[in-house]
């Protein structure tokens, strides 16, 4: 029993430093790898549901701070983990907010768990080499000051 419970505690005490390379499909279909948007800067990685309140509401702000610094690099991708009974209204709310971001589908949430996530909202930022600056887990309203922040300094803009 003291086995399993050291066990535990490492293996919940192990955060995950770096990013492994993935392929998703988008909106449209295309395949969109991870490496190849590193390569554009740093990398905001979203996990989100249609059916999840918190999680629209931190894309709208998600959005907003993605216009404001795409230009300088910044990347944003939400990556919705809906299943197969409601990965249906993905496109068509993306599509009803106007969103231009990156948008792919996990379906099977392995991309999901190989970050840890377990609830959405979850979100992984990474540097350009694919090394996790941070991870965020929930959302509240007033967070957005927060992630503007961690965008600015992954930016290195001053």
């Amino acid at each position: 029993m003291k086995l399993i419970l050291l066990i535990l505690f490492f293996l919940m005490s192990f955060s995950i430093t770096s990013a492994q390379d993935f392929t998703l499909e988008d909106l449209e279909g295309h395949s969109i790898k991870l490496s190849d948007l590193l390569k554009e800067g740093p990398v905001f990685i979203q996990f989100w549901a249609t059916w999840c309140v918190p999680c629209k509401e931190e894309m709208k702000v998600l959005n907003e701070l993605y216009l404001k610094y795409k230009d300088k690099g910044f990347v944003y991708v939400a990556v919705s983990i809906d299943d197969q009974k409601t990965v249906s209204k993905v496109k068509p709310y993306i599509e009803s907010k106007g969103y231009s971001f990156i948008t792919v589908y996990d379906t099977d949430k392995s991309v999901f768990s190989s970050f840890g996530g377990q609830d959405p909202p979850y979100s992984v930022f990474l540097d350009k080499k694919g090394n996790v600056i941070k991870t965020y887990s929930g959302y509240m309203q007033g967070d957005d000051v927060k992630l503007e922040n961690d965008i600015i300094n992954a930016l290195g803009i001053k």
